[in-house]
């Protein structure tokens, strides 16, 4: 993992996808990617993450151009704890993903590939998402494994598999996913201690190490 920041600005792979946020990769950087069950949020919480959203921009303008730039750093983080709080807070979402049965297929999903397409370096499945750190590996003509291309091997084994133990059919995931660049080491400390500690803010558990959905490489801290 040395390699992570050896890379310069020329070396960096961007783009654009129409849904969502904006995706960033980088050769030899982790991604940080959070997906969820296909569900509806209720109108009314929706109206509310508008209203935040909208008042976060409202405040920029009363800013210096410094506080500015450092606050819009911030910004792709602080819409997604705003929305990772909506998750826990509705009633309508299905809670399903720790179980016992299914916990296990999404597990493997994860793991199968590892050291193949990606090194994986942690993740935690959550009730009704998940959240997985990867930093992508290189291919033989040079370019890094696609990881829109990982993820939706990751969903549709997944979907698959556990819509055979529930005994139902169509979609299970949600189109859209939320993925994240990481930096520097720094910020792979910040990201790795969000995953564990999910759970644990989610009041789930006491301890990380209890939720046995959580999981984290050997020797990554």
């Amino acid at each position: 993992m040395n390699t992570y920041n050896r890379l310069s600005k020329e070396n960096m792979k961007t783009r654009f996808q129409s849904r969502n946020l904006p995706h960033l990769f980088d050769r030899y950087k982790p991604v940080f990617i959070t997906y969820r069950l296909k569900f509806s949020l209720p109108h009314q919480m929706m109206v509310d993450y508008q209203k935040q959203i909208k008042d976060w921009y409202a405040e920029l303008e009363d800013l210096s151009e410094d506080e500015r730039k450092q606050k819009l750093k911030n910004k792709d983080k602080r819409f997604f704890d705003w929305y990772d709080q909506l998750l826990g807070l509705s009633s309508d979402i299905l809670y399903i993903l720790h179980k016992d049965g299914i916990r296990e297929i999404i597990q493997e999903s994860f793991h199968h590939f590892d050291g193949v397409r990606y090194t994986l370096l942690g993740y935690c499945i959550m009730p009704n998402h998940v959240h997985v750190l990867i930093s992508p590996l290189v291919q033989e003509d040079g370019n890094i494994f696609s990881t829109s291309h990982i993820v939706y091997t990751w969903k549709r084994y997944t979907a698959n598999a556990i819509n055979k133990v529930l005994g139902k059919r169509g979609n299970l995931w949600q189109k859209e996913c939320y993925d994240s660049l990481v930096k520097d080491k720094a910020g792979l400390g910040r990201v790795l201690e969000y995953i564990v500690n999910n759970p644990v803010k989610a009041n789930l558990v006491k301890d990380w190490r209890d939720w046995k959905g959580t999981y984290m490489r050997d020797g990554i801290m």
